[in-house]
Parts: C-alpha cells; sequence; structure tokens
C-alpha cells in the first residue's frame, strides 16, 4: 500500500483551496481567433449584438465580425477611421469614421450605405435608445448629438465638462453616461438633456470607453491598461488590469491589459470584450489587436457555488455579504435571485430553492414575489398551510393581487 505524504496532502489542498478562490472572482480570458486583426497601433470600437456576435473596429479601415465560437471574419475594410459603433433594432452596424466626419451603416454581408454624411467633426461613441434616436461623441467639438429616427440631427448636450467625448452608453432609464478622453471624468447625461460629472476615475486622462450592464458601467483606461466599474451611485472600483502592457489572462485583478479601448457587453451573457493592440499604443507601427473577455462574477454565480456543495450557510452568508457591501448594496438582485431558485427547483433541489426564496424575502420584505415564490413551493410539495401561511404575507404587500388571491382560493 502506497501512502501520500503530508507535504503532498498540503499542497492539495493549498491547490483546492486555489482554484477555488479562483471560481469566485472576475476571470480574463484571450479569445481566439482564425484570422489576424490587423491594425496600426489604433483601435476602435467593440460592440455586442443580440446573438453574441463581437464587433472590432481598427481606427483605421476595417472591422471584423467575430461569432460566440470565436470564428472570424473582415466584415469590411471599406472606412476612413473605424472608431466608436452600435447596433441598431434591426441588428445593422452602425460605424463612426473619425478621419471622415461620417457614419455609415453595414448590414450583415458588409455593405455599406452612407447614414450622415457632414455635420460631424471626429464622431468617436455611437449609442441608440429604445425609440431608435443615435447618440453621437462629436470629439472636436466637445457635444454630444442625437440624430433622430427620422434623422434630424441636433446638439444633445454641451458644456465646459466635456473635453473629448469618446465612449458613449445608455442606460434603461434613458440616462447616457460619456467617457471624456481628455480627462479622468466620466459625464451623465439626462433624458432631458442635463449634463454633470457622475464620476472621476483614478490616474491620467485616456478614459476612452464605456458599457452600461447590470446597473454598473465598465470604463477602459487605455493609458494605464486598466478596466474600472462604477455602481448607480457613482462610486468606482477597478475591475480588471494590474498596469502591465502585456496581454494576459486570469483572475481579473492579476490579469493584464495592452491600451483596452473598445468595451462592449453580450448582454444575455453578461460578458465583457474589450480590444487591446498587440504592439506599440499610438506608434502607428504595425500591429494587431487581440480580444480580451471579462467574465462577470455575479451574485447568482456566488450562490451556486455554495448551494451545488450543499452549502446552505456559506449562501446565506455571501448573500448578505452583498447585500451589505456599499458598492453593490444599491443592486436590486431579488429577480436575479428568485429565477435561480427556480432553476434549482426544476433540477428538484428544493432546499437550494427554499433558501433563495427565504434570503429574498428577508432582504426585501416589503415585496409580494418572494413570498408569493415561498407559497409556491410549500404548495408544490404539498404543505398547504405554510403555503397559506406565505400567500397571506405576499397579499399583505401587494392587496388586491388576483395572482394571489387565485392561489389562496384554491
Amino acid at each position: 500500500m502506497k501512502y501520500i505524504s503530508i507535504g503532498l496532502l498540503m499542497f492539495l489542498g493549498q491547490l483546492l483551496v486555489a482554484q477555488e478562490k479562483a471560481t469566485l472572482t472576475d476571470q480574463v480570458s484571450v479569445v481566439s481567433t482564425d484570422l489576424p486583426l490587423t491594425a496600426r497601433s489604433q483601435l476602435g470600437g467593440v460592440t455586442v449584438d443580440r446573438l453574441g456576435f463581437v464587433y472590432v473596429a481598427n481606427f483605421h479601415d476595417a472591422v471584423w465580425k467575430i461569432s460566440p465560437k470565436g470564428e472570424t471574419k473582415l466584415l469590411t475594410d471599406g472606412l476612413y477611421g473605424a472608431s466608436g459603433n452600435a447596433i441598431d433594432g434591426r441588428g445593422d452596424l452602425y460605424q463612426a469614421n473619425f478621419f471622415s466626419h461620417t457614419i455609415v451603416r453595414i448590414d450583415r454581408f458588409g455593405q455599406i450605405s452612407p447614414f450622415i454624411e457632414e455635420g460631424l467633426s471626429g464622431p468617436v461613441g455611437l449609442v441608440f435608445d429604445q425609440d431608435q434616436n443615435l447618440y453621437i461623441c462629436n470629439f472636436n467639438q466637445n457635444n454630444i448629438l442625437k440624430v433622430s429616427s427620422d434623422k434630424q440631427m441636433s446638439v444633445f448636450a454641451s458644456g465646459d465638462h466635456f473635453n473629448g467625448p469618446n465612449g458613449i452608453t445608455i442606460d434603461p432609464s434613458g440616462n447616457l453616461y460619456v467617457a471624456n478622453f481628455n480627462s479622468n471624468d466620466v459625464i451623465k447625461i439626462t433624458p432631458e438633456g442635463s449634463s454633470s460629472v457622475f464620476v472621476t476615475l483614478p490616474g491620467v486622462d485616456g478614459t476612452a470607453h464605456v458599457v452600461h450592464y447590470n446597473d454598473r458601467l465598465f470604463v477602459t483606461k487605455i493609458k494605464t491598461n486598466r478596466v474600472y466599474q462604477v455602481n448607480a451611485v457613482g462610486e468606482a472600483k477597478l475591475l480588471a488590469g494590474n498596469g502591465q502592457t502585456v496581454i494576459k489572462g486570469g483572475p481579473a485583478l492579476e490579469a493584464s491589459f495592452s491600451a483596452p479601448n473598445g468595451i462592449g457587453v453580450d448582454s444575455q451573457s453578461g460578458e465583457l470584450y474589450v480590444n487591446n493592440v498587440k504592439g506599440q499604443w499610438a506608434s502607428r507601427q504595425p500591429s494587431t489587436i487581440e480580444v480580451s473577455k471579462i467574465k462577470l462574477l455575479s451574485i447568482t454565480d456566488i450562490l451556486s457555488h455554495h448551494l451545488d456543495q450543499s452549502d446552505q450557510v456559506g449562501a446565506q452568508q455571501a448573500y448578505q455579504t452583498y447585500r451589505k457591501d456599499p458598492f453593490t448594496a444599491a443592486e436590486d438582485i431579488a429577480l436575479a435571485v428568485g429565477n435561480l431558485g427556480w432553476q434549482y427547483m426544476t433540477k428538484r433541489n428544493v432546499q437550494a430553492a427554499i433558501t433563495l426564496f427565504t434570503l429574498n424575502s428577508e432582504g426585501y420584505p416589503d415585496r409580494w414575489q418572494p413570498f408569493f415564490n415561498l407559497g409556491e413551493v410549500y404548495k408544490i410539495i404539498g404543505q398547504t398551510e405554510k403555503a397559506k401561511t406565505y400567500y397571506e404575507k405576499a397579499l399583505r404587500n401587494s392587496p388586491g393581487n388576483k395572482r394571489i388571491i387565485a392561489r389562496l382560493k384554491s
């Protein structure tokens, strides 16, 4: 019989702890593509469509389309200073051309058609609102332009706090956020056009592009090789990048970038895509672009990690810690946690579902849905008195709710 040494056991234990720690952090990886993304040590924008295809511009003549499987094709190379980009409601790509002061529409086959041919001066970031109005970072004029769905263009926002408006994004309430390339500021613009400084990021200037996802902003800093996250109340926190000028994956705070510029988000998976230049940035020498993917660690990832190991206490502590953390306290996680609970019910893990619904009922005691979910679970498993108790609690938070009343009658 062979024995394992104590030293080996300790090493294996440390390895398991390290692996567990790695799974509970945001992770960065480098996307493998089957086609070189050529550049001149410059970087344009990145955007992701609803099917998960990633579009990468090179601030020169080209845009590439990368499939979720990493299959890459040159979408077009007929541009002039391909900078920021955005997808409209039909799925067409709109591409800003910084040097020709134009915006073009590119269909899924790479066919280019003019969209705006005058009135712009160095357009960069683009974003559509729900009504298909297009907002444009007009870099050289330090203002934000609005193009209505019938192609009427006007100045939507301007002021001294705009200093090289470069990246732009929008939240579900219609607020715009603009990254100033020539400062550390991100500007917030209300739907009425009122603007003010929302957050000032650390480091030197070079605040490049910004994207909104799940109540947070994610902002690239091209000169310091870092990506920051900003919560709903304007507090900034380093998300990824150790500051080194190297393209490397790993745990987010240990990973590194090389002049990260464009940033887009897959709205289905929550994964962020950032372009890097493989070469000396801003030198206009031959180089290539590599894309980094940031897998964000969500509260549901953390809870699943514990519940899959039947660690109910760990899940409870993780939920409470997340809700008490000043950076994440403002996030509304009730829906995501509730959906996770029903996922566990489909897997017949009743205890995990009850744990999650109970945590939501304690975390959001003024809402009806968490109590209703508990009522549903107890109804399903035949504990009708408990089900009735939770339905009644749900009804107190939502008087007259026909769905709850119907359950109580049954």
